[in-house]
C-alpha cells in the first residue's frame, strides 16, 4: 500500500511539475503578445519615407488599416486602394538611379488602378461619384501625407517621358479586360456567391 501511496505521489508530483511549467511558459511569452499589439498601434508615428510595415507586404500599416477600415464592405475598392497603395510606396523608394521608362512604368500601372476603379463606378452607376472621386484624393493625401513623401513623388513624375505615346486601341481594349478580371478577382475573393459583370 505504502508503495502505491509514493508510486502516486511521484507521477503526481511530475504531472504537477509539468502543467506548472507550461502555465509558466505561457505567462512568460504572454508579453510578446502584448507588444506586437502595441507596435501595431504606434505604427502612425512613424514619419519616416518607408513608414513601418509589421507585415512586409509592401504597405504602409497607417495605410493598410486605413483602406481596411474605410473599404470594409467593398472588397473591389479595397482592393484596389491596396494595390495603389504598394505601387506608390515602390515608387516612394525607387534607388536614384531608377531610369525613366521604371518610373513610366510604375506610374502607368499606377495609373491603371485608379482608371480602373473609376471605370468600375461609372459603369455600375455609382449615385455618389462625386464623394467617390473625392475620397480618391483624401486616399492620396493619406499616403503623400509628409513633406518628403510628396517631394519624393513630384520628384518620380519629372523623371516620366514627356513624349511617351498613349494607349492603342488594343491596349486599350485590354486594359478594359484587365480591369473587369480584376474587378472580378477582388468581389469574388471574398463574395464566393456575387453576380458577375456583363464583360460585352
Amino acid at each position: 500500500m505504502m508503495k502505491k501511496i509514493t508510486l502516486w505521489i511521484l507521477v503526481f508530483g511530475s504531472l504537477q511539475s509539468l502543467i506548472s511549467d507550461d502555465i509558466q511558459n505561457k505567462m512568460q511569452f504572454n508579453w510578446l503578445n502584448d507588444l506586437e499589439t502595441l507596435v501595431r498601434l504606434d505604427t502612425q508615428r512613424d514619419n519616416t519615407l518607408q513608414g513601418r510595415d509589421i507585415n512586409n507586404n509592401g504597405i504602409r500599416d497607417d495605410v493598410e488599416n486605413y483602406v481596411k477600415q474605410k473599404y470594409k464592405n467593398d472588397p473591389f475598392q479595397k482592393g484596389i486602394f491596396l494595390k495603389a497603395a504598394q505601387k506608390i510606396q515602390t515608387i516612394l523608394t525607387l534607388p536614384k538611379d531608377a531610369t525613366p521608362q521604371t518610373h513610366w512604368i510604375l506610374d502607368r500601372q499606377l495609373l491603371s488602378y485608379y482608371t480602373c476603379r473609376d471605370y468600375i463606378l461609372y459603369r455600375q452607376n455609382e449615385k455618389n461619384i462625386e464623394k467617390e472621386m473625392l475620397s480618391k484624393t483624401i486616399f492620396k493625401g493619406k499616403v503623400l501625407n509628409t513633406k518628403e513623401r510628396l517631394t519624393a513623388y513630384i520628384e518620380h513624375k519629372k523623371k516620366i517621358p514627356i513624349n511617351f505615346d498613349d494607349l492603342s486601341k488594343d491596349e486599350l481594349k485590354r486594359e478594359k479586360e484587365n480591369c473587369l478580371s480584376m474587378y472580378q478577382a477582388f468581389v469574388d475573393k471574398e463574395s464566393p456567391n456575387s453576380i458577375s459583370l456583363n464583360t460585352k
